[in-house]
């Protein structure tokens, strides 16, 4: 568990910048308990774009990874908003893993902070699962 939680991380930090240009970002709030992890995130298009990660969670499966797009809906202020569609998988624990969708609203720029965001939605892997997280983009 510690090898691949090491080798995800290594990963998003060091390869997601050379593939599609994407961003890593560092993540953490509630996800079925207190989480912390790595995500990266790059355009694929000029509204559409693509995003994935991998978090350590305190809730009764410690590992949560996502894949997912997201897609530009409207401007808020000065906050970019966007609809988050994805993948997400909880595993770990003495329970099997579940596998379900994610649904999120997405606020970029938060507070006119440019590289940080904030993230509000639900998981459906199993049970329906609230989700709110706060994530800093390295540059």
């Amino acid at each position: 568990m510690k090898k691949l939680l090491s080798f995800w991380i290594s990963f998003v930090i060091l390869f997601s910048g050379s593939c599609f240009a994407m961003q890593p970002s560092v993540i953490g709030g509630v996800r079925d308990g207190l989480a912390i992890g790595f995500m990266a995130d790059g355009p694929l298009s000029n509204n559409i774009g693509i995003r994935f990660g991998l978090e350590a969670n305190s809730g009764k499966q410690p590992l949560v990874a996502f894949l997912g797009s997201k897609f530009y809906l409207a401007n808020v202020g000065r906050s970019l908003m966007s609809f988050g569609l994805g993948v997400v998988a909880y595993a770990g624990g003495s329970k099997n893993a579940e596998i379900g969708g994610a649904f999120s609203m997405i606020f970029n720029r938060v507070a006119n902070i440019v590289p940080l965001f904030f993230e509000i939605g639900v998981d459906v892997a199993g049970t329906s699962r609230a989700q709110a997280q706060l994530g800093f983009k390295i540059f």
